[in-house]
């Protein structure tokens, strides 16, 4: 669901109160770009382009020297460089967060170790949330929105440790999995102060891609509905089992007066369909709407 957030709207459940296993992903808008200029530094511009020169074999889309038929060029690849301080230890490290050389978006980090610049992570797409703690950044907040076709959004987390030399390695602690594209994206009217955990009460619980009750729409990746021309599934992304768990962040009411919960359901209750796929094994949550009617708060 591309859905979701507005930049006061962002939050975490920090892993310094609960496991990996309770990590929330913020929520956020479809359009959410993050914002570098808060916490970049300036940096002259013969130090980024001697970064660039260092590495010539990075940065493919922007390499073309035709002009007047790429868009990118050196020139553009300077914006899309960060210059700050990663791992604390007073010299500025790179984010590069830009284009790959092919649909999808890229975020790579490089340590400066004085000599040179060590690339130390990498993922698809864009950043949504940078954590910190004692001035080394400790959790990087990924959404890969996919390309192509594509109506899965995933939501990645990734945990930040040191060695002695102030070295970073990167970990995935957190996935979730949302659907996009096809249905008004609604933000929720109130993020719990207090998110909760609860279970699902009755068997074949909708959870839905919004808070309005649809059983009749047609989307393109309801695969349901896909041989009627006249009615298709709505918006629900699956029925849960009775027993299902998971985690409430934010509700709204809507004009018929019923609440809805907007939450993450553990990857262990996951609905049993073609609709919700899995790339790895890596556990996913679902990312969705159910109503609060026949829910228990644990």
């Amino acid at each position: 669901m591309k859905l979701l957030l507005i930049s006061q709207f962002i939050f975490l459940i920090s892993g310094s109160a609960y496991t990996h296993q309770c990590l929330t992903f913020p929520i956020h808008k479809e359009d959410f770009n993050f914002n570098w200029r808060a916490i970049e530094k300036h940096a002259p511009e013969a130090i980024v382009d001697k970064f660039i020169k260092d590495h010539p074999n990075d940065f493919e889309a922007y390499r073309h020297e035709d002009k007047n038929v790429f868009s990118l060029n050196i020139d553009s690849l300077h914006n899309d460089h960060h210059f700050l301080d990663i791992n604390g230890d007073g010299k500025d490290d790179v984010i590069f967060d830009g284009e790959s050389s092919g649909e999808p978006r890229i975020i790579e980090i490089f340590i400066n170790n004085g000599q040179s610049y060590k690339k130390v992570f990498s993922s698809m797409q864009g950043i949504v949330k940078l954590n910190w703690q004692a001035a080394r950044l400790s959790e990087i907040f990924i959404r890969d929105w996919g390309c192509c076709d594509d109506y899965l959004e995933f939501h990645k987390i990734y945990g930040v440790k040191y060695d002695q030399k102030s070295m970073p390695t990167f970990q995935q602690v957190y996935q979730g999995v949302a659907i996009y594209s096809g249905y008004p994206s609604i933000l929720p009217e109130t993020v719990l102060d207090t998110p909760f955990r609860f279970e699902v009460l009755n068997q074949g619980y909708n959870v839905r891609i919004a808070p309005v009750k649809d059983d009749s729409s047609f989307q393109h990746w309801d695969n349901d509905g896909e041989n009627n021309e006249t009615k298709g599934s709505g918006n629900s992304l699956g029925r849960l089992a009775k027993g299902s768990k998971g985690i409430a962040l934010a509700k709204s009411t809507d004009n018929t007066g019923r609440v809805w919960l907007y939450v993450e359901i553990d990857e262990e209750y996951l609905p049993k369909n073609n609709i919700i796929y899995i790339v790895d094994k890596f556990p996913t949550k679902l990312t969705g709407w159910i109503s609060d009617r026949f829910v228990m708060i644990l």
